[in-house]
């Protein structure tokens, strides 16, 4: 009797510090997201996420940014429904155009700062969210020990911490993928209606995060196959009888989770096949914007819309995402002008603490994992991420790490259960882990409130990502405040910037009075770029992604090349370059000059159009794209010789900025 009251009691003890430590884990991991989140200026996708939610809410409109399912917009916005706002109109135009057009002006005309902290701790809701199943499912595989392993591990990773409380898809797919995949592992462990039921509604939120969580299928197929295997006897000529049965029990189960997921999908849309309500329509036209996919792809999302099989906003996700483009990357220092494969296995190795590393080493090494009874769990903990993390390499879309976050809450409950099962054979084996648990969250730490710019020891820490990372992996817009600060500190009142953000976001919203330089973004959507000065005395103020010249396109027509290798006098918040004193900027200059030639080209303007691009060669004669605006303007002009003369110094000049050194 003393005995079982003795289990009882230390039962009792260990189930309230177990719910004690998780509830400490999930306050510490709402506290990063919160002080981080409040540091951080918009980022280049969220204005427009909290724009096309409160749309989605208010007017039933799927129309604005259909290119993400609508969940985590939906979410984000219910903290604005009390607010009073002012609201842009929604012109009938180019529907990306409307999106980042209107965002910028809802978030703006209003207090940004509370818009945009509302929006944002309601979106990291998904996050917290996935601390919770993390905890549950690795509880279910391989006990309570692990579990707050992992949720360790999530807690203190510098990734999830940087997108954790973004308005952004990538942590809203990143929760839908692993709960889909652990409902799934929980209904094949036990199986019962109300376990099938939960993975269908897990899938379908699963799908309505992002359109990349439609790989939820390729995954629960191959984990329904393996759940197969162990009924085949090699041996026998024939087919046992029970393959066939769990063959049919496994057919039956994908087909109610995925009827399920479509139905919630659908909830998502509000049951309505048209993205805009009140007789609006997306411009282009789904058919129009469809043969992006060519000829197949078109035909087969066409079909689909006929027949009404998915919403159309959704439909819309499906071209762009799954439509093929050449989009440059920068890594290792050098801009590639397409999709590398080798992308997503260098960020993975640049982007993981050197601590997570060092345990994703020690997962072959574990012999608890050849046992038999974890056959299963080591399965669902290595088919999902290998069918993202091939997705991902072979996509051609190289952003940043945001697209392979889903891979991470898998290895860390791997990685959990491996530290935890060699931390149990003897103390050196427990203090090393320890140790390296500890380096995990001490370089998460340093890295607060920078997070988005973070890279480990080995390749410099966040103060050198920049120079050899660019986009979301070190600069996506998110330093206006921090500059701001800078800027204070200083006293500076005369200065230049070129934010890679200036199209979606006002820097003057936040005090910053520099002057606007071009940018990778206004000069593609052709924005009027005002003439500026061959030199400057600085500050000059450049964003990380703005040197890279991601988005400039190849090195030859990137007006900051020139600064690429050049040492800053400061780098704010680990993503914008300060360079000091005097600052030549005839690269950037001479750009404004060729817009405006291309512009008054345009409009048959020829004399006027030769003048700038005449001012421009003079300006910067080294410049590929100097002597091809004047190129084309001596085109339009039939002075083919010349113009001939132009192209081809262009093109000798192109070649030799491109010339590997």
């Amino acid at each position: 009797m003393v005995d079982d009251t003795s289990n009882s009691e230390k039962a009792a003890r260990g189930s309230l510090w177990r719910v004690a430590a998780i509830v400490l884990l999930i306050a510490t991991l709402a506290g990063e997201l919160a002080l981080s989140a409040r540091q951080q200026s918009q980022t280049f996708d969220e204005a427009c996420h909290i724009f096309a939610g409160y749309r989605s809410w208010k007017n039933f409109d799927f129309g604005i940014n259909p290119e993400h399912p609508p969940l985590v917009k939906l979410v984000a916005a219910i903290p604005l429904q009390s607010m009073t706002l002012k609201i842009p109109s929604v012109p009938q135009d180019y529907f990306k155009f409307v999106e980042y057009t209107g965002g910028r002006e809802f978030l703006y005309a209003n207090d940004a700062d509370a818009l945009l902290f509302r929006a944002r701790m309601a979106a990291a809701s998904f996050t917290i969210l996935l601390a919770l199943a993390v905890f549950l499912v690795a509880r279910s595989m391989c006990g309570d020990g692990p579990a707050l392993l992992a949720v360790v591990l999530l807690v203190f990773d510098p990734n999830i911490l940087a997108h954790g409380a973004l308005v952004t898809t990538d942590m809203g797919v990143t929760f839908g993928l692993f709960l889909a995949a652990g409902s799934f592992y929980l209904y094949q462990k036990n199986p019962s209606r109300l376990r099938l039921l939960a993975a269908g509604l897990a899938t379908g939120v699963c799908l309505g995060t992002k359109h990349s969580g439609i790989l939820i299928f390729p995954m629960l197929l191959l984990l329904a196959i393996t759940e197969m295997l162990p009924v085949r006897d090699p041996s026998a000529k024939k087919i046992a009888p029970e393959f066939w049965k769990q063959a049919i029990r496994q057919a039956f189960s994908l087909a109610v989770i995925t009827g399920i997921s479509i139905v919630v999908l659908w909830s998502f849309y509000g049951f309505r096949y048209s993205a805009r309500a009140q007789g609006l329509a997306v411009i282009p036209s789904l058919a129009e914007f469809a043969r992006r996919m060519g000829p197949a792809g078109s035909a087969l999302v066409l079909q689909i819309a006929r027949w009404h099989l998915l919403p159309e906003s959704y439909l819309y996700g499906v071209v762009d995402v799954f439509s093929p483009a050449a989009i440059p990357t920068f890594l290792f220092g050098k801009v590639y002008p397409a999709g590398q494969w080798f992308y997503f296995p260098a960020i993975y190795f640049m982007k993981s603490t050197v601590a997570f590393l060092v345990l994703c080493c020690l997962v072959p090494l574990t012999k608890a994992l050849r046992e038999i009874k974890y056959r299963r769990e080591l399965l669902f903990l290595l088919i999902p991420p290998a069918v993202y993390f091939g997705a991902a390499v072979f996509s051609g879309i190289n952003y940043g790490v945001r697209h392979l976050l889903p891979i991470y809450p898998f290895f860390m409950v791997l990685c959990a259960f491996c530290a935890w099962n060699l931390a149990r054979r003897q103390r050196a084996a427990a203090v090393f882990v320890a140790i390296v648990f500890l380096f995990h969250i001490v370089s998460s730490v340093r890295a607060f409130p920078n997070y988005i710019s973070y890279a480990n020891e080995l390749w410099g820490g966040p103060q050198n990502a920049h120079r050899i990372l660019a986009d979301s992996n070190v600069d996506w817009g998110q330093g206006l405040k921090a500059m701001k600060r800078y800027i204070d500190q200083r006293q500076i009142k005369d200065c230049w910037f070129a934010y890679f953000g200036s199209v979606v976001a006002d820097s003057a919203y936040y005090g910053i009075p520099c002057k606007p330089l071009p940018a990778s973004f206004a000069n593609a959507v052709q924005l009027r770029m005002p003439a500026i000065p061959q030199s400057v005395d600085g500050p000059v103020f450049l964003s990380a992604s703005e040197i890279a010249g991601t988005y400039w396109g190849a090195d030859w027509e990137n007006p900051y090349l020139s600064f690429r290798n050049a040492p800053p006098a400061a780098v704010i918040a680990d993503s914008i370059l300060v360079f000091d004193g005097k600052i030549d900027l005839s690269a950037a200059a001479a750009l404004t000059h060729e817009q405006t030639s291309a512009r008054l080209l345009q409009s048959r303007q020829f004399d006027q159009a030769l003048a700038e691009a005449d001012a421009a060669v003079a300006i910067a004669p080294g410049t590929p794209g100097a002597h091809a605006a004047r190129g084309n303007v001596l085109a339009a002009m039939n002075r083919k010789t010349e113009a001939l003369a132009e192209f081809d110094q262009a093109q000798k000049l192109a070649e030799a900025i491109m010339a590997p050194r």
